[in-house]
């Protein structure tokens, strides 16, 4: 799973400005005329839409931008780095990375071609035109460019979707987000068979939401067991949560609390975002013959839920319909909204 990843980032450095001389008859030494370095390249984190993870990211730990080029004779201005820009899937979280493990966000680039300078770029010194005076018109001194910012830097995806299907592992997730969608998530009758999350569009009607597969969920995931927290915070993003529960399982009810327990032991503001309970699986025999004493324990906890089939669709479109009219009637999700940091540059 790459939805992580920490890699060093180093900026391009400054070009030299040069001590040269324009040859002119009565013109002490000719006269200065050496050109400035140019400014090394940034180092630039851009959202894009084409990339979906950091899997190429991973392979790779260290980037450099180009430096800048030295300045030539008669004031020739050496040519700038060229920025290095990283692509990074839309919804990622940049952040500097901290010896003491609380890491200072820079940006949260949610959508397509928002970018954020993750290293500045050294300037370029000065070429000896800029140090004549009335007594001193022939400098023999330059300035050497500066050097380029290098810093560590943490990537973390987070996935931005209105509903996140969430649940134990093998409660049929997958086949409920392929049946409702053009998605074609691995199904398997093992856990885990989803290792990285998953989106598909939901259609109902004339309108549409898009639903995040998040992989099973397994008791002490608030404390990183299981997939743990590499997925929790993907919940973070969704708006709204589809909880699947298993209705072959012993007790369907505990099941969903166990879950939410989890949520909540992770992040108490995901107890709080709104959330559809399903009962899958009614299509099996013994879920058939016990689903009244499923209803009944649901209903004496005060807990609505749906009951419904991925496997054979009953009870999908009614779910599908509850599930935009709850994403219409919730605002934007406040776990979304990170706080920036803004760092103002220096006047120059």
């Amino acid at each position: 799973m790459f939805d992580k990843v920490g890699i060093v980032v180093r900026a391009g450095n400054g070009g030299n400005g040069i001590v040269s001389f324009r040859r002119e008859k009565y013109v002490p030494f000719g006269g200065p005329d050496g050109g400035d370095g140019g400014s090394g390249g940034d180092v630039v984190v851009v959202a894009d839409a084409a990339v979906t993870s950091f899997k190429i990211l991973a392979r790779r730990r260290n980037y450099r931008a180009a430096d800048g080029r030295n300045g030539g004779k008669k004031k020739k201005h050496g040519r700038n780095g060229e920025n290095l820009r990283i692509a990074v899937p839309a919804g990622t979280v940049v952040s500097y990375k901290s010896q003491i493990g609380d890491n200072t966000i820079i940006a949260d680039l949610e959508q397509p071609g928002q970018q954020a300078v993750v290293a500045k770029g050294g300037k370029g010194g000065f070429g000896n035109t800029h140090f004549a005076t009335s007594t001193n018109q022939a400098p023999q001194v330059a300035q050497e460019g500066e050097e380029g910012e290098e810093n560590s830097i943490i990537l973390e995806l987070k996935l931005i979707a209105d509903v996140g299907l969430i649940g134990y592992p093998n409660v049929g997730k997958s086949t409920l987000l392929a049946a409702v969608s053009a998605a074609k998530p691995r199904i398997a009758s093992y856990p885990f068979t989803t290792r990285e999350p998953v989106l598909g569009v939901v259609e109902v009607g004339r309108l549409s939401f898009v639903l995040a597969e998040i992989p099973g969920l397994i008791d002490g995931a608030h404390l990183g067991r299981g997939l743990g927290h590499d997925f929790l915070r993907h919940i973070m993003r969704t708006k709204v949560l589809i909880h699947l529960v298993d209705g072959s399982s012993p007790s369907p009810l505990d099941d969903m609390i166990g879950v939410n327990n989890e949520l909540s032991l992770f992040d108490s503001s995901l107890a709080k975002k709104p959330q559809l309970v399903a009962v899958n699986k009614i299509d099996l025999p013994q879920v058939r013959e016990q689903l009244a004493e499923i209803k009944e324990s649901f209903s004496a906890a005060g807990a609505k839920a749906l009951f419904v089939s991925a496997a054979s669709g009953e009870g999908i479109p009614e779910l599908t319909a509850q599930a935009i009219k709850l994403v219409q009637s919730v605002a934007e999700p406040e776990a979304a909204k990170i706080k920036k940091v803004f760092r103002p540059q220096p006047r120059t």
